[in-house]
């Protein structure tokens, strides 16, 4: 088997169920923002109140109840069609050229050594970004990384920001960018809000997005809907105040294949929470790149 392949194909599981972790707060959004996939937060929550439920007969111990799943949030104003009409849309990407897996025991001494290397190339994408996303230039732009605790995977890298009009332009120079520090992939992330369910199935409208999808654009405003676990429970998830929407689409988007179309392209719902269901050593560890105080967007083309 190409060793490439087995490569490729146990980072995009490890993508698939990664959580995103967006250093924020000193930009336009004003908050950070950590995302969860959507199917990790549902199983919480079922797993939860099958819990509760185990737990209330006479002779059951309350230690057997399970840990309290994270709290829902609603997005940042900013990237809420319910406040910019016009969307915004989310680009992912890194300079690291490592796979992101912590190395094994054995091999701890190459630690320091790695993250060297990622924090430099992390550095040079910063340089880059601001000098040469120009046509057309990001609204905004911060540090970010990406977890999954299961798979001890890591990668630190950044988020920039465009109206979502300007999606196909914006897409081709990230792309293009991204290729030449190394990137077989980059992220792009999408509000939407959920619509209830027609069907008496539950679940979500619309299809091609793993751990459930979500119909409709922009425009549509969220609303209560019925969820299945994986055990065949229900799960009624009720609409945030205000008509707000606390998911969004992440898109994995191929920096060697047509960007113009994303039919395909592998999508995975995300649900923003307050903190991450689980903390290790890698979610405490240092950001490889840039010291974070100096990474402030410049909104004009650096020269």
């Amino acid at each position: 088997q190409d060793p490439n392949y087995a490569k490729q194909q146990l980072l995009s599981k490890a993508w698939a169920g990664s959580s995103q972790v967006m250093l924020s707060k000193f930009s336009s959004l004003r908050e950070n923002v950590i995302l969860i996939p959507d199917t990790d937060w549902v199983e919480l929550q079922i797993s939860r109140s099958r819990a509760k439920q185990d737990s209330s007969g006479l002779f059951q111990k309350k230690k057997e109840v399970a840990p309290k799943p994270p709290k829902r949030l609603p997005l940042p104003s900013k990237i809420d069609p319910q406040f910019e009409s016009y969307g915004m849309v989310l680009y992912s990407l890194t300079a690291a050229n490592f796979d992101g897996r912590s190395p094994a025991p054995q091999n701890k001494e190459l630690t320091p050594n790695i993250s060297r290397m990622n924090g430099k190339a992390n550095a040079d994408l910063w340089d880059a970004l601001q000098k040469r996303l120009t046509s057309p230039r990001p609204v905004d732009a911060w540090p970010c990384w990406n977890h999954n605790s299961l798979a001890k995977f890591r990668e630190d890298g950044y988020v920039v920001m465009y109206p979502l009009g300007q999606r196909n332009e914006a897409r081709r120079q990230i792309v293009k960018l991204a290729r030449e520090f190394g990137q077989e992939v980059i992220y792009e992330f999408v509000t939407l809000s959920e619509t209830p369910s027609d069907g008496a199935g539950g679940g979500v409208g619309g299809t091609g997005a793993q751990g459930g999808s979500l119909r409709g654009g922009p425009e549509t405003r969220a609303g209560s809907v019925r969820r299945i676990g994986k055990d065949g429970s229900a799960l009624v998830i009720p609409a945030l105040p205000d008509g707000r929407s606390d998911v969004m689409i992440r898109r994995t988007i191929s920096t060697s294949a047509s960007t113009e179309n994303g039919d395909g392209e592998p999508t995975v719902v995300m649900r923003r929470v307050k903190d991450l269901p689980v903390e290790d050593e890698l979610t405490m560890r240092g950001w490889e790149g840039p010291p974070l105080h100096q990474i402030v967007w410049e909104k004009e083309r650096v020269v």
